[in-house]
């Protein structure tokens, strides 16, 4: 095999890891795409520090980046559909239930419809009550009744009588304390009345003496 043919076949061969790469995530489930990715980062952070320690540190760092993200994006993808199936998934889980729940109800309300329907059909029969027994008369009972009935009559009636001399005796109360009030309010005006407009209580006041005549030639003259 020339160097030619090799240049030629490792594209093919790279290819061809990565598509079935892609297989194989396509059928990993979500816990084995969480592991392998674990792997990828636990190799990822073995390179770095691997890359540290060279002494061309940054295209050694730029490979293992590269190196991780092509190994990340079938996983990614593969996560991607994991993702879709459980969608869809879910959907036809929804939708089973609301279709079952559709059937159900339509099948009682049909057994509802045939119910009915029977019961219609049927004719309705008249219920029998039982004949009402007829009291017993018992005078006895009738007369204590009676009597019982006129003691509480009498009774309301004496208490009402009683109720109203009390209002009788509280309003003649009340009219003669208003004739007392009336009667002292009369003879205060009269009293009043009677007392002189103006009158001056104060004593008189002291006369003066009158003087005599030698009194007033012993005046200076002017």
């Amino acid at each position: 095999m020339t160097f030619r043919s090799v240049l030629v076949l490792l594209p093919m061969a790279l290819s061809g890891a990565a598509v079935s790469t892609a297989v194989c995530a396509a059928e990993m489930t979500r816990a084995e795409i969480g592991a392998a990715r674990a792997r990828i980062e636990q190799t990822y952070q073995a390179k770095v520090r691997e890359c540290n320690q060279r002494f061309v540190v940054t295209g050694c760092l730029e490979d293992a980046r590269d190196e991780r993200i092509r190994q990340l994006r079938p996983l990614d993808h593969a996560e991607h559909q994991v993702n879709a199936e459980e969608r869809l998934r879910r959907s036809a889980a929804a939708r089973e239930r609301v279709e079952k729940n559709e059937r159900e109800a339509a099948q009682d309300e049909a057994r509802r419809k045939t119910e009915s329907v029977r019961e219609a059909a049927q004719p309705a029969s008249t219920p029998v009550l039982p004949a009402a027994r007829t009291p017993r008369a018992n005078p006895e009972w009738h007369q204590r009744r009676e009597a019982k009935l006129d003691a509480e009559a009498k009774a309301d009636a004496a208490k009402r009588r009683e109720a109203a001399a009390e209002r009788q005796r509280k309003a003649q109360e009340r009219q003669r304390k208003a004739g007392e009030q009336q009667l002292r309010s009369a003879q205060k005006a009269a009293s009043a009345a009677s007392a002189p407009v103006g009158r001056n209580t104060k004593p008189p006041a002291a006369h003066l003496p009158t003087p005599s005549a030698s009194d007033i030639r012993a005046l200076p003259k002017p």
